[in-house]
């Protein structure tokens, strides 16, 4: 598959995976938030809880893992970061705001079946001494 093939699937599983959340009562925020380091693929709101959402699909018939699987604790941090940049952009604390990091797990086949899991995994604090956004 061509990187612009490529682009265009991913777009559509984001398209799809915000349709669902706002189908489950999610007000969605934000899509493909950037920071210097990494992207929050949609930034939602479910209650008081602000959501960072990390779309994965795969095909069925691929060898390489669960799209699930694909969010290892590299990434897992990065949206941490890109998520303190975004709480820090709109004046919250992140140690005084709910929130949550889901992952939305795609598998793409003849039907399209989407799982969201809620809580895929703890905040990671930033580890500098300063946060990265400052030290630009």
């Amino acid at each position: 598959m061509t990187k612009e093939n490529l682009r265009k699937t991913g777009n559509r599983m984001e398209e799809a995976a915000a349709d669902y959340l706002k189908s489950q009562g999610v007000r969605i925020l934000e899509r493909n938030f950037r920071s210097r380091e990494a992207e929050i693929d949609i930034i939602g709101q479910q209650g008081q809880t602000l959501l960072f959402v990390e779309v994965k699909a795969r095909g069925e018939e691929q060898k390489s893992g669960t799209a699930y699987e694909a969010v290892g604790i590299s990434k897992q941090k990065k949206i941490c970061r890109c998520a303190e940049y975004y709480m820090y952009t709109k004046g919250a604390d992140p140690y005084r705001t709910s929130m949550r990091f889901d992952v939305i797990a795609i598998t793409m086949g003849a039907d399209c079946r989407i799982s969201w899991i809620r809580n895929a995994f703890e905040y990671v604090p930033y580890s500098r001494s300063k946060p990265h956004w400052r030290v630009l």
